[in-house]
């Protein structure tokens, strides 16, 4: 449920300083506004301002629900028309100035919702710049191409790294309007910009060497589920990233094999992103699973993305509407246990996904060992069953219906034939600039 609320500074808050209260922990709301807003039942939400997505993501929090004071109730009757006056909160001088933007004002429209809201996306995607001779020019010796930029080297890479989005179309976008615009590809014109999974060649001025590129996804953590990892731990929050990492390990990274190519596939994650290669980043995940190829063209990354974010949420829906049970994302064994070595999720030897509640609602319960062999090794059989498979697996999503046009192309993609994905053109300034045509 998403809802437009009033958020109005409550003095009688700032006033009560029994360190029982919390104040600034809470929203304070009356009778006619928590039935008004379906919140009769709710003990917590998530309130955020009405704005950017930077404003979403940082502005937003998780307050509990209490009653809210008589004295305040009376005076917001006495000020705002009857269709307003249920749907007013009350909170501290703190929390309105966390959340709102315009401090001065004491009373402002924003966002609540009861339950997860959406899944921010954001990314970090690698490619390379090559020259007229087929050789890679080491894109941290560009002059002027440097590492903070929105478009800038990580390295010998050039990478790029757009503003994160709730919406995929806005998401594409701003990684069409850095590729098009930013200053810092005046530095970069005379080079090919190749994106892709895995090359091997001559750098200019060096040797022969590998080249694996990374497409990795950075997933934000909704609200609610930020307060609950850092309520129960470490343990708990690393065992919630696992979980996703592997769902989205055998509904994604293993069909996105088949558009890699499986010998560049295996060459690239015996550099990195092999099965187990996960990492958060201000707690949130960071996917490192997948490859550059997503890059190559802006209907490959709204196909990839958009699935991604569908599982995503998906998967946080979930966790939240079984209130963050540890049962959810452990197994009897990790419950009870606080030593390191039972969260092993990515040993060979780990066959525990089976006894995973989420993992086996989604039906992602291969043992490592497979993934190992599946993922390190390309070892993956494309056929017709494995396609029915992912298709009774995306269409069971919770997200499906609204996500079905990414889920959907993301199949037919994995589908195609390998020379057909092979023959892709992978030069960034062809397929994001001047906007060629896609192969679906």
């Amino acid at each position: 449920m998403k809802a437009p609320l009033i958020l109005i500074i409550s003095e009688k808050m700032d006033s009560n300083k029994k360190q029982e209260r919390y104040e600034d922990r809470l929203i304070r709301m009356g009778e006619a506004a928590r039935n008004n807003l379906g919140l009769k039942d709710e003990k917590s939400i998530e309130l955020w301002p009405d704005g950017s997505t930077q404003d979403r993501i940082n502005r937003s929090k998780v307050l509990e629900i209490f009653q809210a004071y008589s004295i305040d109730l009376k005076k917001a009757k006495e000020s705002n028309p009857a269709a307003d006056y249920d749907k007013i909160g009350f909170v501290t001088t703190k929390t309105f100035n966390f959340i709102c933007k315009d401090k001065r004002r004491k009373k402002k429209n924003i966002w609540i919702a009861d339950t997860i809201e959406d899944t921010v996306i954001g990314a970090d995607p690698e490619f390379l710049l090559m020259n007229n001779d087929g050789k890679i020019r080491y894109a941290a010796h560009v002059a002027g191409f440097y590492h903070e930029d929105q478009l800038g080297s990580d390295g010998p890479w050039a990478e790029i790294r757009p503003d994160p989005a709730i919406d995929v179309s806005d998401f594409i976008d701003n990684i069409q309007e850095i590729l098009k615009h930013h200053k810092n590809t005046e530095a970069i014109q005379e080079y090919q910009w190749l994106g892709g999974c895995y090359y091997y060649g001559q750098q200019i001025g060096g040797a022969s060497r590998s080249w694996p590129l990374g497409g990795h996804i950075h997933i934000g953590s909704p609200a609610r589920l930020a307060r609950a990892t850092a309520s129960f731990g470490d343990h708990y929050k690393e065992s919630v990233y696992a979980c996703l990492d592997k769902i989205l390990d055998e509904y994604v990274a293993i069909p996105a094999i088949k558009i890699d190519g499986k010998e560049d596939s295996r060459k690239r994650r015996s550099e990195f992103g092999e099965f187990g290669d996960v990492r958060l980043d201000h707690d949130r995940l960071e996917y490192r699973m997948l490859s550059g190829e997503w890059l190559t063209h802006p209907e490959m990354a709204k196909i990839v993305i958009g699935t991604v974010k569908a599982i995503s949420h998906a998967f946080f829906r979930i966790l939240d509407e079984a209130d963050y049970k540890h049962s959810m994302i452990m197994t009897d064994r990790q419950q009870s246990s606080k030593q390191d070595n039972d969260f092993k999720f990515y040993s060979n030897g780990f066959d525990g996904w089976k006894n995973i509640e989420i993992v086996k609602h989604f039906g992602a319960i291969k043992s490592s060992a497979v993934m190992h062999k599946m993922l390190d090794n390309s070892d993956v059989k494309f056929d017709k069953p494995f396609f029915m498979a992912l298709k009774r697996k995306f269409r069971a999503l919770s997200t499906y219906k609204d996500y079905s046009g990414y889920l959907d192309k993301f199949i037919e993609l994995v589908s195609l034939p390998n020379k057909m994905l092979a023959d892709r053109d992978k030069e960034l300034r062809h397929t994001w600039v001047e906007e060629s045509k896609f192969i679906l």
